[in-house]
C-alpha cells in the first residue's frame, strides 16, 4: 500500500514519512512493517502493514482536505458537552479516526472552552497533542514551516471568538 518516502498521518502521533519497509519476524511470525518516522518529534515507529486500516493509518491530506477543514475550524458552530468524562471519551474517539476535519474540531472545542474558563490539565495536554498533530500534518503537505502554519491556525482561532 504505502512506498518508501510516502507522506503519512498517524493517530496521536502525526505526520511522518515512510523510512523503510522491511520484514520482521515476532513471536514466530514474519510480517511486513512500515518504518515511519516523524520529523516534529524526532520520533520512529514500526507498523505492521496488515495492521494499517485498524491503526488509522493514513496518506496525509491533500491541499483541498486541509482547505475543507481549515474552512470548518473558521466557522462559528460549535459542540460543547457539558459532562466532562463524555466530553473526553468524544474527543478521544474524534482523535482515534484520524480525520483533519474532526480533529479541527476537537482544537475549536478545547480552545473555546479554555476561552471561557480554564480547561483541565488534561484537557490542556489533549489541547496542544491536537494542534501540534494538525499542525505537523499541514505543514508536511504544504511544505511551510512547522511555526508559520501554528501561527496560522491560532490567529485563525483567535479571529473566530475574538468578540467573545
Amino acid at each position: 500500500m504505502f512506498k518508501v518516502g510516502d507522506k503519512v498521518f498517524y493517530p496521536f502521533h502525526g505526520a511522518g514519512k515512510i523510512d523503510g519497509i522491511n520484514e520482521k519476524e515476532v513471536l514466530g511470525i514474519k510480517n511486513t512493517y512500515y518504518e515511519i518516522y516523524f520529523p516534529l518529534t524526532g520520533t520512529k515507529i514500526s507498523v505492521p502493514a496488515d495492521n494499517v486500516e485498524k491503526v488509522g493509518l493514513r496518506y496525509i491530506s491533500d491541499e483541498d482536505e486541509i482547505k475543507k477543514s481549515l474552512k470548518y475550524l473558521s466557522a462559528k458552530e460549535i459542540y460543547i458537552e457539558t459532562n466532562w468524562k463524555n466530553r473526553y471519551t468524544r474527543y478521544q474517539n474524534l482523535l482515534k479516526s484520524g480525520s483533519l476535519s474532526e480533529m479541527m474540531e476537537v482544537l475549536k472545542s478545547l480552545y473555546y472552552q479554555n476561552r471561557k474558563k480554564e480547561i483541565s490539565v488534561t484537557e490542556k495536554r489533549l489541547y496542544q497533542q491536537t494542534l501540534n498533530q494538525i499542525v505537523s500534518e499541514i505543514s508536511m503537505a504544504l511544505d511551510k514551516k512547522v511555526e508559520e502554519v501554528k501561527e496560522e491556525i491560532l490567529n485563525l482561532l483567535d479571529s473566530i471568538f475574538e468578540e467573545e
